[in-house]
């Protein structure tokens, strides 16, 4: 394979990697446009073009492989800038999305205010049909009722309109037939079906998918439109591909139809990269953090294994999907610090985002953020940011730091001092949220670092939890789009069909799963992936009968016998005495999805090794200057490497600050980093802090 291109929209930076034939890996950022995202990545292209003495044409027609990550989907519900919705239910269901599962969402406090439903009551809507759980019709669609809602939504000036009906999983005639009027009465309304975009069991998950779809799908779809557009007239071959929450990438056609797996897309390819990077170092026990300007992302891999969930939100409203567990919190580089009205100094959530940026870039940014705490403290260079693209001001940071300094009673110094630890405390906090409150002794795991603030604050986090080694790698600064080109392409196939064990037609099942794989082939080679490539696998959604959640358990490939049915029903009980320490063997089962899982599997990303050196970094030492250590309690002439020019072999000890173009990585009094065969860091602390 030839030049791959992976890409990631921040909040602050796009990030660019780029990996040629000979597998020599270059990180690229390029500041985020918020009001034009998809400027930010033409910008990016435009400049490496520039950079390697090309044409945009001749740069983008021997790329073979585009991915790309986005947070438009994520921002536009986070930040509600989404269209006007009116939804549509069967009638008497108007209030599903109020009602929710029947839960509060913290059922045991009596002042929890009630939910947001995301749409009011007067754009919620039934009209009158019925389908029962066998897919028969009982009430037939009344369209004269679609209408009236129609109209409603008209003068509402309603632009888009999720539909979800009783039983549509099991047939979608109904709600195939409202989009058919909604097509011909609001020609101009987004339409997302509950059938299409979640075909699964039970309502409030489904009408949420197919809401969050209706409000992300306009301008998600707007977004790709352009960059489709763009890398088309510029000669890109191949289908531009979209990294989904659940760990893989789809082509565009399939986000259009289920635009919420692009909700928390750039993060989902974080724990892939963090797999390649443990792969080589043979480690499985994981822990990956990702600082970028915005936020604090951290996932936990156990036994090298991508952790997933089912439960993941946004805004509190599920997503319906097996996506990748990512626990995320508003602690970046551009995180605003703050004091609150008690006089506690507090650091994010807000941020200073691209524009204006923390108050050092110089662009109207005034308030104090931890970028300008790191570059106070010494931790960041000036003079060489994103490799010298973009000049920090010192004076504007100490300006800004002022505003905490003086109601504070603190030296400017002490000042940025605390804001640093203030947002080590944060970002320690979403580590244990995935480890020690799960139980889970995070001192087993080594942490692989990302994000361009990462390398500054991730080795003194990992120390915090008793953690000994942090994975640095050379793309940090862009590791997730690293992570979109090593993680394979993955679509998900999903039908409803409720049935038992003991009364199982095989010939209707063997019939759903064999049309899912034809699609999945179809669809895969579609994208250029031929058969060796491509790999399917089955799983049955499974419960005991009156049991209200199920869980997945694996399907033989195959025609499926009746010799299956006992293979299939031990499976369940065993799996189910696992998660749940009992099993009831004499009971049958109730299997009520079929899923087919495609994957086409991306070429692996061979590492550059390289020959090793001597121990001494001296050759790649390029300055001295003064940075603040907590350790030392005030400022220490410290040396400065370029990473760039650190070779296999060297070993740093701290205190020290390496220096890549697009990350820095800060060595503390008493670690030890060290640069492994590939050209990445490993940062050793030791067990105990010594006193």
């Amino acid at each position: 394979m030839g030049i791959r291109v992976g890409v990631d929209i921040g909040g602050t930076f796009t990030d660019f990697i780029i990996i040629d034939e000979l597998g020599t890996l270059r990180v690229f950022k390029t500041p985020s446009i918020p009001r034009a995202p998809e400027q930010g990545v033409f910008n990016g292209i435009e400049d490496l073009a520039k950079e390697q003495g090309v044409t945009v044409k001749e740069f983008v027609k021997n790329i073979d492989l585009f991915i790309h990550g986005t947070t438009i989907a994520t921002n536009t519900v986070i930040q509600r800038r989404g269209p006007k919705m009116g939804i549509i239910h069967t009638e008497g269901f108007r209030d599903i999305l109020y009602l929710r599962d029947g839960f509060k969402p913290d059922r045991y406090n009596l002042h929890v205010p009630p939910p947001d439903p995301f749409i009011p009551r007067y754009l919620r809507l039934g009209v009158g049909e019925r389908i029962l759980e066998s897919g028969e019709v009982r009430t037939p669609l009344n369209e004269a009722s679609v209408r009236e809602a129609l109209q409603v939504f008209k003068k509402e000036g309603v632009e888009s309109i999720p539909v979800c009906l009783l039983w549509s999983i099991v047939n979608p005639v109904h709600e195939q037939r409202v989009r058919e009027i909604i097509n011909r009465e609001m020609p101009d309304a987004y339409v997302a079906l509950g059938s299409e975009v979640l075909p699964a069991l039970r309502e409030w998950p489904r009408a949420c998918a197919a809401t969050l779809s209706a409000y992300v799908g306009p301008v998600l779809g707007h977004y790709l439109t352009k960059v489709e557009g763009y890398l088309k007239e510029n000669g890109y071959r191949y289908p531009l591909l979209i990294m989904q929450l659940t760990g893989g990438s789809a082509a565009v056609p399939e986000i259009e139809k289920r635009p919420v797996l692009a909700i928390g897309s750039g993060p989902a390819a974080a724990p892939a990269a963090a797999l390649s990077y443990g792969g080589v170092e043979n480690e499985n026990h994981l822990m990956v953090v990702d600082m970028g300007g915005t936020s604090f992302d951290v996932s936990l891999i156990t036994d090298g294994t991508i952790p997933m969930s089912r439960e993941i939100r946004i805004e509190d409203m599920p997503l319906g999907v097996a996506a990748v567990d990512v626990h995320s919190i508003g602690a970046g580089g551009g995180s605003i610090a703050w004091i609150d009205s008690g006089g506690m100094l507090r650091v994010g959530p807000q941020s200073a985002g691209a524009d204006p940026g923390p108050a050092c870039y110089g662009q109207g940014g005034e308030e104090p953020t931890v970028t300008d705490a790191n570059l106070i403290l010494g931790y960041l260079n000036p003079g060489f940011f994103l490799g010298g693209r973009i000049k920090l001001d010192r004076g504007l940071s100490e300006k800004a730091m002022e505003k905490l300094a003086r109601p504070l009673g603190l030296s400017i110094v002490e000042a940025a001092a605390a804001v640093y630890r203030i947002v080590n405390a944060n970002m320690v906090g979403a580590m244990r949220a995935v480890s020690v409150m799960r139980g889970i002794d995070p001192r087993g795991y080594t942490v692989v670092v990302g994000g361009g603030a990462g390398g500054t604050h991730a080795a003194k986090i990992a120390e915090e939890l008793g953690m000994t080694k942090v994975i640095c790698p050379v793309a940090a600064g862009g590791l997730c789009a690293y992570g979109m080109l090593v993680a394979d392409v993955r679509h998900a196939y999903l039908t409803t069909y409720p049935t038992n064990t003991e009364s199982m037609d095989l010939k209707k099942v063997n019939a759903i799963l064999y049309e899912m794989e034809a699609r999945a082939v179809e669809e895969l080679q579609a994208e250029g992936f031929e058969p060796e490539g491509i790999s399917l696998s089955r799983v049955a959604d499974a419960k005991y009968p009156y049991q209200l959640h199920e869980i997945m358990v694996p399907v033989p490939a195959g025609e499926l016998t009746p010799d299956d049915i006992p293979d299939l029903t031990n499976t369940f009980h065993d799996q189910h005495e696992r998660l749940y320490t009992y099993c009831i063997r004499d009971m049958s089962v109730d299997m009520n999805g079929w899923r087919v899982m495609a994957v086409g599997h991306i070429p692996t990303v061979a590492p550059e090794e390289h020959e090793q050196v001597g121990r001494d970094p001296l050759p790649a030492r390029k300055a001295t200057r003064k940075v603040c250590f907590e350790e030392r309690e005030h400022y220490v002439l410290t040396p400065i490497y370029d990473g760039e020019q650190l070779r296999h072999g060297m070993v740093v000890h701290g205190p020290a600050v390496v220096e890549l173009p697009t990350t820095t990585a800060v060595v503390f009094p008493h670690h030890t980093l060290m640069v492994n065969p590939y050209g990445d860091f490993q940062i050793e602390i030791p067990p105990e802090a010594p006193s």
